[in-house]
């Protein structure tokens, strides 16, 4: 069985611990680009077509046809 020496013990650690700001500076890289997404205002939206159409609202009596 091999026995770790101090400067061994310290390498892995560093590596632990370099692996653990790689995972938080990617967690903080994360959440300033869905921040900098979120502070934008949500785009206008108009469709170039639409599916179905639309109605005016010009009343009519029940019973007689409508007028376009």
């Amino acid at each position: 069985m091999r026995t770790d020496t101090a400067t061994d013990r310290m390498q892995r650690e560093l590596d632990r611990a370099m692996a653990a700001l790689r995972a938080d500076l990617d967690r903080v890289e994360l959440l300033t680009a869905a921040l900098s997404a979120f502070n934008r205002p949500v785009p206008d939206y108009e469709p170039s077509f639409h599916h179905a159409r639309r109605f005016g609202l010009a009343a009519h009596e029940m019973g007689q046809p409508a007028r376009d």
